[in-house]
């Protein structure tokens, strides 16, 4: 689909590319032995009948007239994907990562996680209400398309001057190539592709009431560019869009030299980086206002290991 600015492969880390996005690492792990495990064993029988029917029954998502939905398939569905080609796994997968490895740094595993679910979920039920009221949505859904369409949504809104090659070719800004990808999605539903373009957008509607509640309303809509100091106070400004996840109150002792502060909600912690590295938030300031400027993957070591310790933090405290 796109040729995405890419995440660090973890050089020094013994965990490889994934050793510090530890949710992405168990996602693509589960979808990736979902797919190889009903692929290399679905034709097995229990009872006489193949494993295939079972997953298929029990674990895709049914409508709910049909007989066969079971309220766990609203999350099951999202780690299986069609076995007759490796397309399908293989894009959901790509952009997964691509994507969601920074927002899992800068929001950290818990809130990432949970944002990624509520996408999957939108684009079930969305799936589940919407397709029959258009005639369609009698078979069973499958995919984290639904979840993956709420991270493209994300990365179009919170990074949308960040350059992404379409199809590895063509660049574009984020902002444009999601708003591409959204617009097709709108065209094709009804089409008799077998495809869940219903499913796709409800993740993408959900993601984008998520990312509404969370990061600053409307004020998203500017750009995560926007996250702005005031210039005559101590204090940050009413929350910008993308969302000042590392925002701070002034303390009295802002200004004394010796200060070793990490501010993740609004409460202070003193934290350093390999024992001699002290965050400040004018750090990460620097390094959030880098990441929607060129992307996260022109980072130095340093600076990574800061919002990976920021996000850390964050998560503790939520």
């Amino acid at each position: 689909m796109a040729n995405f600015n890419r995440p660090s492969f973890g050089r020094g880390n013994p965990g490889g590319f994934l050793y510090n996005t530890p949710v992405i690492r168990t996602l693509l792990y589960a979808n990736v032995g979902v797919f190889l495990f009903e692929m290399f064993f679905g034709k097995l029988r229990l009872s006489g009948v193949p494993i295939d029917a079972y997953i298929v029954k029990y674990l895709y998502l049914w409508p709910i007239g049909s007989g066969n939905f079971y309220p766990w398939q609203l999350f099951s569905y999202m780690f299986l994907h069609d076995t007759g080609g490796i397309m399908h796994i293989a894009i959901n997968m790509l952009v997964l990562w691509m994507f969601g490895s920074q927002f899992e740094t800068l929001w950290g595993p818990k809130k990432f996680l949970t944002y990624y679910f509520l996408c999957g979920l939108g684009g079930a039920v969305a799936h589940l209400i919407i397709s029959p009221i258009l005639g369609g949505g009698m078979g069973p859904l499958i995919g984290a398309s639904g979840a993956i369409f709420g991270l493209m949504i994300a990365y179009g809104l919170l990074f949308p001057d960040t350059l992404i090659y379409v199809m590895f070719i063509i660049p574009m800004k984020a902002k444009y190539a999601i708003g591409v990808f959204v617009a097709l999605e709108f065209m094709s539903v009804g089409s008799a592709d077998n495809v869940g373009h219903l499913a796709h957008l409800g993740g993408a509607v959900v993601g984008l009431i998520y990312l509404l509640a969370t990061e600053g309303g409307f004020k998203l809509f500017s750009g995560y560019r926007g996250m702005r100091r005031s210039e005559s106070s101590n204090s940050w400004s009413s929350r910008p869009a993308g969302g000042n996840i590392f925002r701070r109150k002034p303390s009295d002792d802002d200004d004394a030299i010796d200060a070793e502060y990490h501010d993740i909600g609004g409460t202070a912690t003193k934290t350093r980086i390999s024992g001699a590295r002290i965050i400040t938030q004018e750090d990460i300031d620097r390094i959030l206002d880098k990441i929607a400027a060129s992307g996260y993957q022109n980072l130095s070591e340093e600076e990574r290991e800061i919002l990976i310790e920021a996000s850390r933090k964050m998560d503790r405290g939520n």
